[in-house]
């Protein structure tokens, strides 16, 4: 599971807010590419209740907009 925690309509702005997040979260980051937004996805969790008290942790960081997102990780 990941964490989507942001979507944009241009690279552009996807990889200016990446590097913006990356200065404040540990964890991986990731774009993903689904027409029409880039999606910026946070994490690697093996569970989805792992992903669950990631979100809370975040939306207490300020963070909106948080859906967990099933995603296969390496």
């Amino acid at each position: 599971y990941r964490l989507q925690i942001y979507n944009a309509m241009t690279v552009t702005n996807a990889n200016k807010t990446l590097k913006k997040y990356k200065k404040t979260l540990p964890d991986s980051l990731y774009i993903v590419f689904e027409a029409p937004f880039y999606k910026i996805r946070y994490g690697n969790y093996t569970s989805k209740k792992i992903a669950e008290d990631e979100k809370e942790n975040l939306q207490k960081q300020g963070f909106k907009d948080i859906w967990i997102v099933k995603s296969r990780i390496n």
